[in-house]
This record gives C-alpha cells, sequence and structure tokens, in this order.
C-alpha cells in the first residue's frame, strides 16, 4: 500500500480514533481488555499502520488507553480523561474560572492592535497594547491543556497588575478592575469553531488542522468602555461549554 498523502492521513486517521472512543465508550472493550494489534486495526480499517499508530496516539492523549511495547493497547478509561467542563451564567461565575483552571504565562510581550484585535477592543490600528500568552490546564489531568489565551490590555493597565500575575489564578480582567478602581459590569462574548493553526495545536496537544473552540470575551466597565480583551481557544473535542438559559418575565406578564 502507497504511503498515504499527509493530509489524507491526517482526516483518516482522526476518523479512526472517533471511531475506536465510540467502540470503548459503548463497551465493545472494557477497561482492562485490549484493542486488536495495530495490523488487524489496519486492515480493518483499510489503511496504513502509520495512520492506525497516530489514531491510537490520539486515544492515548485522550486517556483512553495505555499502550506498551511487546504486552498490547489496554483499554484504562471509558471516557476522556480530561474533558473539561465550563458552565457560565453570570460574571460572578466567570470571575471563579481561575479556581476550576490552573494557568501559566508562556509570553508578555508589546504588540500593535491590528485587525479584528483593533476593532474588539475598539483601539485605532497600531495602538500599542500588552499582549499575554497563557495556558490554561485541568488540575485533574494537568498534562492536558484546556486553553492557550491570548490577552491584550493596555500598558498602563498591565503595570497595574504585572507583579501579581505569576503568583494569582484569578482572571487577569478581574484583577485589572480591582487595581484600577473599575467596576467590571459586563462582557460581551462569542464563540467560533476553528481549525487550530500550527501555534495553537501543539500547545493543547493536538495536530493542526483539529477543530478548536474560539471564545473571544471583551470586558466592560460602567463607563462601557472596553478595557481587555480575551481570545482563548480550546480543544473542540475535550472542552464542554455550558450556559443557562432562563425564562423572563415579559413587561406585559409583569403587570398581569
Amino acid at each position: 500500500m502507497k504511503s498515504e498523502g499527509a493530509r489524507e492521513m491526517a482526516l483518516r486517521y482522526r476518523t479512526i480514533a472517533a471511531d475506536l472512543a465510540g467502540r470503548i465508550q459503548h463497551g465493545q472493550w472494557e477497561i482492562g481488555a485490549f484493542l486488536p494489534s495495530e495490523p488487524d486495526l489496519a486492515a480493518e480499517y483499510g489503511c496504513s499502520r502509520e495512520t492506525v499508530r497516530a489514531a491510537l496516539k490520539r486515544l492515548e492523549d485522550l486517556g483512553l488507553i495505555s499502550r506498551r511495547k511487546g504486552q498490547g493497547t489496554k483499554v484504562i478509561r471509558t471516557v476522556p480523561a480530561e474533558q473539561f467542563h465550563s458552565r457560565l451564567g453570570s460574571i460572578e461565575e466567570l470571575t471563579q474560572y481561575g479556581q476550576s483552571a490552573s494557568r501559566s504565562i508562556q509570553a508578555v510581550e508589546r504588540v500593535r492592535a491590528h485587525g479584528a484585535v483593533a476593532a474588539l477592543f475598539g483601539k485605532d490600528e497600531g495602538t500599542e497594547l500588552v499582549r499575554l500568552t497563557t495556558l490554561r490546564r485541568n488540575p485533574e489531568a494537568e498534562s492536558s491543556p484546556v486553553a492557550r489565551s491570548e490577552v491584550f490590555l493596555s500598558p498602563e493597565d498591565f503595570q497595574l497588575v504585572e507583579g501579581e500575575l505569576e503568583d494569582s489564578q484569578r482572571l487577569v480582567a478581574d484583577l485589572v478592575a480591582e487595581r484600577s478602581g473599575r467596576r467590571l459590569v459586563r462582557v460581551l462574548q462569542s464563540i467560533q469553531a476553528v481549525p487550530l493553526d500550527e501555534e495553537t495545536a501543539p500547545a493543547l496537544n493536538r495536530a493542526a488542522g483539529d477543530i478548536g473552540l474560539r471564545l473571544s470575551r471583551r470586558y466592560i466597565d460602567e463607563e462601557g468602555k472596553v478595557f481587555a480583551l480575551v481570545i482563548s481557544t480550546h480543544p473542540g473535542d475535550a472542552f464542554v461549554y455550558e450556559s443557562v438559559l432562563e425564562r423572563g418575565t415579559l413587561p406585559a406578564e409583569a403587570g398581569a
């Protein structure tokens, strides 16, 4: 069999990994059971052993299987170990997010606002900003990143919180609001499915082209001004975002 092209292989191994994960979750192989050998799986799926190996590596990254040379591939979980749930229904719940996902700062740099960043922040093109690149992990599975984020602040606001960022797990915007005397009154959020780029994918233990979930949040003060912009990207297959919608009372009903 000819070696599969890189793009075809990437699509194929993800499909096979998803199918195997589904079969595990539905009980075809119980915890402690061994999956078929690589040659057998390659024959079953009509693909190369290289593609099967990549699919099994994906299941291993999800914590579903363990692999040891000469011992085979054993099922150790039936659901992904690092699946992370975020249920946010208010600003108060959002500010508690830092308690459920530990943050590490990967880089701090001064940049110029352009394009989408300038538009979302409400800044002129070329305005100087500070960009923090951070990585959040699930405390229950430290090897599994749940988000790579870019946090944009004004240089003045960054100076107010610079000394606290390494030791604090609070949301950066929450710290900025407190230290600057602002009141955080609104968060505008958009959610978009995106392919992971070559910079973000490795940070999330994924392959470039895998689907991610991008959340853009604009933090707004009592004057209606955006003072922080956070763009977070999550692995699409391991992050669950839940929101709460409640039935309100219409004005006509209120007077009834």
